[in-house]
């Protein structure tokens, strides 16, 4: 029990970094994008990103429930990998339908892997937050930023 207990844990460190990586460089692209972002701030633009935001983390989710697949396949745990698939998400997502299980000496992993994926998805949860908290920001400084009038000599049309 002790060996498949750490190798679980080794799996999920595998999807912690992936994760963590995965969002902070993400979010290094947002950041060095976000001045373009903010000088073109229409509705579209906003909801495009969010789109990108939305795409990029269940991308990250994706390969983390494969990453978890690839190794119940590897090590024979399911009859094929599309099952191994299926029984990764409904785990990794926690909804554990019970249609699917390990075998009784790996079950202790559904619990890990479940405990691992709603953890990564509150870390998700976290970045979405702070994405759109920064363009709720933006919106409401462009709807309070004063409108700023120029005299003819300060415009230059002396």
């Amino acid at each position: 029990m002790l060996r498949e207990l750490l190798i679980a844990l080794s799996v999920v460190a595998v999807c912690v970094v992936i994760h963590t990586a995965g969002l902070v460089l993400f979010g290094q692209f947002l950041i060095d994008k976000f001045p373009k972002l903010q000088r073109t701030a229409s509705m579209t633009r906003q909801i495009l990103a969010l789109m990108l935001v939305f795409a990029v983390v269940m991308a990250l989710h994706l390969i983390e429930a494969t990453l978890w697949a690839i190794f119940y396949h590897l090590r024979g745990l399911f009859d094929d990998f599309e099952t191994a698939l299926y029984f990764s998400l409904v785990t990794y997502g926690t909804m554990g339908f019970g249609d699917v299980v390990l075998p009784q000496r790996w079950r202790l992993l559904s619990g890990i892997e479940g405990i691992s994926g709603v953890l990564l998805c509150g870390l998700s949860a976290a970045f979405i937050f702070a994405v759109i908290n920064a363009l709720f920001k933006r919106r409401m400084q462009q709807r309070n930023a004063p409108v700023k009038t120029y005299s003819s000599s300060e415009s230059g049309m002396d």
